[in-house]
């Protein structure tokens, strides 16, 4: 490890100051588009929930609210990730890294900064994607660069990073400003346990919005001079949060290598662990045209770690997203895992409670010991007229080898957001961001206003 030193930190600075979106290779910025809808559908989607509503009005800033909205980006952070729908590093570079959770989850960190400028200055869709593209580069870089210690969570890690530079782009500041705002808003990780979503705490999802807050002040305090901080982010990141700091992962290559297409996105709004039964069910199941009521059972052969989500009476929604009986029942159910799957009336179906108590799960030691690269699942679906229908994934989809298609993407967008905001204002965004030629409208820029709106309402 070489220690990040001055020459390191203006490098960031100089990268994002001067990126411009005709920079970007035509697959990275489609691949942003992508991973930009699929993130505001989390955001959005996570809106639809009550405890995301209460923590709004309590949080409320009020009319004096300043350029750094506590309430306000602690709420929409928390949003984005309540539905456990939103996208992160996909696999780390140093291949024996496990626990094998996501590098980093720079994206919804990052999108309530950028909505909360958005809605101040009428920013252009275009000028947020390119924003959008430069932060969350360099926030997956720093979570790639290092590994974070075993037992605790990437939410406000890296991110806060992310949302930092993204706010100092998002007003127009220059290079030096862009280092000192990296920096700092990479001096207060967070250190919390990845068991607590485990056991169904959502302050899980808080972590991102504090995340989201803390990287919007480092925005704000990046415009004085000041100690830079450089020896801290090494502390930090190569001993006290994270070990394996690689500087050369970090900034090498800056421009020409894009960690940003290795990033994940999720088909559904669960724990990431338990997706690959989850494919292994509907490809088992879809060319039969079997459903929930038809299944006398499910046995699911998956590695150690998703195996060990096998709580079946679930107390919360984050529970039942990291419940892989749950899961399945709801998947058999109801054919999809989205935004309206975990809304809290849908927790209380008899019909999904107990075909989930008809799930068993059991670890596969091949299938553990194939992990941090693959991720594999089996299962056996024994149906009610006698049958047994049995598939094996080797990986989950949504991973770099294995994309979501565009359509899928948009309908994961469309199931999440609901009735959230009017489908006309949601279709005029979903158009401008997928479309190369339509990006300079301001389409998010009117969903952000309409989204303060909603939230300043109640």
């Amino acid at each position: 490890m070489t220690a990040l030193g001055d020459a390191q930190v203006a490098a960031i600075g100089r990268f994002a100051a001067g990126t411009r979106l005709d920079d970007v290779p035509e697959d990275v910025v489609g691949f942003a588009r992508l991973l930009l809808v699929d993130t505001l559908g989390a955001l959005l989607g996570g809106l639809r929930y009550p405890p995301v509503r209460e923590l709004s009005r309590a949080v409320a800033d009020g009319a004096e609210a300043g350029p750094v909205p506590f309430g306000l980006l602690l709420t929409l952070g928390t949003a984005a990730t309540w539905l456990d729908a939103d996208s992160g590093g996909s696999f780390h570079p140093q291949g024996h890294r496990l626990p094998p959770v996501p590098t980093a989850h720079p994206a919804p960190h990052s999108l309530p900064v950028l909505l909360h400028a958005a809605a101040a200055t009428g920013m252009s869709d275009r000028r947020l994607l390119e924003i959008f593209v430069v932060a969350n580069e360099v926030g997956l870089r720093s979570g790639t660069a290092s590994s974070l210690r075993p037992g605790l969570h990437p939410h406000g890690v890296h991110g806060p990073a992310a949302a930092a530079l993204a706010g100092v782009l998002a007003r127009g500041g220059g290079a030096a400003e862009l280092s000192r705002a990296f920096l700092l808003g990479s001096s207060l990780p967070l250190a919390a346990t990845l068991a607590a979503p485990m056991h169904g705490a959502t302050v899980r999802n808080v972590w991102t919005g504090l995340g989201s807050w803390y990287g919007a002040l480092a925005s704000e305090l990046a415009s004085s001079a000041g100690d830079d901080g450089a020896a801290t982010y090494s502390a930090l990141f190569d001993s006290a949060v994270c070990t394996e700091l690689s500087v050369e992962q970090l900034v090498g290559d800056l421009g020409s290598r894009w960690e940003l297409v290795n990033s994940y996105l999720k088909p559904y709004a669960c724990a990431r662990w338990i997706h690959p039964a989850l494919d292994a069910v509907l490809a088992a199941t879809s060319s039969s045209g079997v459903r929930g009521g038809d299944v006398r059972g499910v046995a699911v052969h998956t590695f150690a770690f998703a195996a060990s989500l096998d709580a079946v009476e679930v107390r919360s929604d984050m529970h039942a997203r990291f419940s892989l009986p749950y899961s399945v029942a709801a998947l058999l159910t109801d054919g999809v895992l989205d935004a309206g799957s975990f809304l809290p009336e849908q927790l209380s179906r008899a019909a999904v409670a107990g075909l989930a108590r008809r799930v068993t799960v059991h670890e596969d030691p091949r299938y553990t010991a194939a992990l941090p690269m693959e991720r594999p699942a089996r299962v056996e679906v024994r149906t009610a007229d006698g049958r047994t229908l049995s598939t094996e994934v080797r990986n989950a989809r949504g991973n770099p080898a294995t994309p979501l298609s565009r359509e899928e993407v948009v309908a994961k967008f469309r199931g999440n957001v609901g009735a959230v905001v009017e489908p006309s204002l949601t279709e005029d965004v979903l158009a401008a961001l997928l479309d190369p030629d339509g990006s300079d409208t301001s389409s998010v820029t009117v969903l952000a206003r309409r989204v303060l709106a909603l939230l300043a309402g109640g």
